[in-house]
């Protein structure tokens, strides 16, 4: 059966292990499916199968180690595998180009209390800290990375405090105001009635905000051909970007974000495209919206988003 042919199957409630596949697009989208329902023994039956029509395909091969009994751990259960997706392949740029933007936007307004929300370790808020330094307020909810950024704020002698918390349960106790408030990848990993709450939270407690998230178009379903396919294509590339460290972070990070699209792990994100975005910071009540394209990557194109309040 060709993907559109098991596409149709699934709509019409058909199970996987009843059907088999021509190639390795198909053979991929069964395994998933067949993960997704629980049924680990269609998906690696599948897996292989795409792997014998595609043996270069390294999310096929990642997929036949996990549904033969490997384990696609959470996402944060790993700050191994985090640390390694963050600091390889394109996040090496993208990381960069946020640092780079976060600094000017501290040069522009010499903020004198910032709020990182979901800091992981670092990595984009410590290289914008060289000029200027603020008191810094760090929320992240894994203890061991908050750790690490902790660890290097009293390295470099900045006055910091830290919340190991959600940005949900931060801001439903929290009332501090901030000069600046800004977040990386991180608000993407909240459902859709937590990003408004938070969001409103944010607008209510700073003049500025500065948000960076990749751009990701509105999507009806994950199982519809085109999109999987270009899914594919984009995970595939993403896990070449790794040499030693590709088992790691395919199975200890890329494909948990992924199969949780899918319903096969638990989900981790709610990407938005830019315009919506800008839509929800309206709504919270931000007036003064700007974008810019940030860096472009292997998933989605990122985005600095800078919103103000009529305070700011």
């Amino acid at each position: 059966m060709s993907i559109h042919e098991v596409h149709h199957a699934h709509l019409s409630g058909q199970q996987p292990a009843d059907l088999t596949a021509d190639d390795a697009e198909s053979a991929l989208y069964l395994a998933i499916w067949a993960h997704s329902s629980g049924d680990d023994t269609t998906a690696h039956h599948a897996a292989r199968q795409a792997r014998d029509h595609d043996p270069k395909s390294e999310l096929a091969r990642l997929l036949t180690t996990i549904t033969k009994g490997g384990d696609a751990s959470g996402v944060y259960d790993s700050p191994a595998a985090f640390r390694a997706f963050i600091r390889g392949g394109g996040n090496i740029d993208l990381y960069e180009s946020t640092s780079a933007a976060l600094r000017e936007i501290y040069r522009r307004h010499q903020p004198q209390r910032v709020l990182d929300i979901g800091t992981g370790d670092g990595l984009a808020l410590l290289p914008a800290l060289v000029e200027h330094r603020p008191v810094v307020g760090v929320v992240e909810p894994s203890a061991a990375l908050l750790a690490e950024t902790t660890a290097e704020l009293t390295r470099h002698g900045i006055v910091h405090h830290a919340w190991p918390q959600t940005a949900q349960d931060f801001t439903a106790t929290h009332t501090q105001h901030w000069d600046l408030i800004q977040s990386s990848f991180a608000l993407q990993s909240l459902p859709p009635h937590e990003k408004t709450q938070v969001l409103h939270w944010i607008a209510a407690h700073t003049g500025r905000f500065a948000l960076v998230e990749f751009d990701v178009p509105e999507l009806a379903s994950v199982w519809e051909p085109a999109w999987f396919r270009d899914c594919l294509a984009r995970v595939e590339r993403g896990l070449r970007e790794y040499d030693t460290d590709r088992d790691l972070v395919g199975a200890g990070f890329i494909l948990p974000v992924i199969l949780g699209k899918f319903g096969t792990a638990a989900r981790t994100n709610y990407e938005l495209s830019v315009e919506h975005w800008e839509t929800l910071l309206r709504q919270a009540g931000f007036t003064g919206i700007t974008t810019r394209r940030l860096a472009d990557y292997w998933w989605r194109p990122a985005h600095l988003v800078e919103a103000i309040t009529t305070s700011g």
